[in-house]
């Protein structure tokens, strides 16, 4: 990849991370945002411990970095090698998360529990409601590419 391709996927990365799915709360129903923040937010007191200042919200207004966080997470991309950061947008994408995407990194989260924690709504959802088949096959599938880029990541 070439540095300026490697800049462009690193912008998106950053910028991807201003709308992670572990910042937006359902604000109904309880339950749901209960469960939320039970098990978002300590993913989210662990990034802003390493350096960063992410805000849950139960909006959906994205708001902007910081400068700060922007820092942080581009002194942590550049660290990666061309293959590692390729398997890292991997798990962000497949979590739809930079955030867990960085604890899968660190070690903190396997790839099981961060791809567990990114459809932690879809997955509450499917105990009340008629869970579609095709929608429950292609987040296996979904799974399975964030667990083998895991791997990669993980060297």
């Amino acid at each position: 990849m070439t540095d300026g391709e490697r800049l462009k996927r690193m912008r998106e990365q950053i910028e991807f991370a201003a709308a992670d799915t572990v910042f937006f709360f359902a604000p109904y129903p309880a339950a749901l945002t209960k469960l939320q923040q039970e098990k978002w937010q300590p993913v989210i007191d662990k990034i802003n411990a390493a350096g960063c200042d992410f805000r849950s919200s139960t909006g959906f207004e994205v708001r902007p970095l910081s400068d700060r966080t922007k820092a942080f997470l581009e002194q942590r991309l550049n660290a990666l090698s061309d293959e590692a950061f390729n398997a890292f947008c991997a798990v962000s994408g497949g979590c739809r998360s930079v955030i867990l995407a960085l604890h899968v990194l660190d070690g903190f989260l396997s790839a099981d529990q961060a791809f567990d924690l990114a459809v932690l709504e879809e997955t509450y959802q499917n105990r009340f409601w008629t869970a579609d088949e095709e929608a429950a096959a292609a987040r296996q599938n979904r799974r399975q590419a964030v667990i083998q880029a895991a791997g990669k990541l993980k060297g």
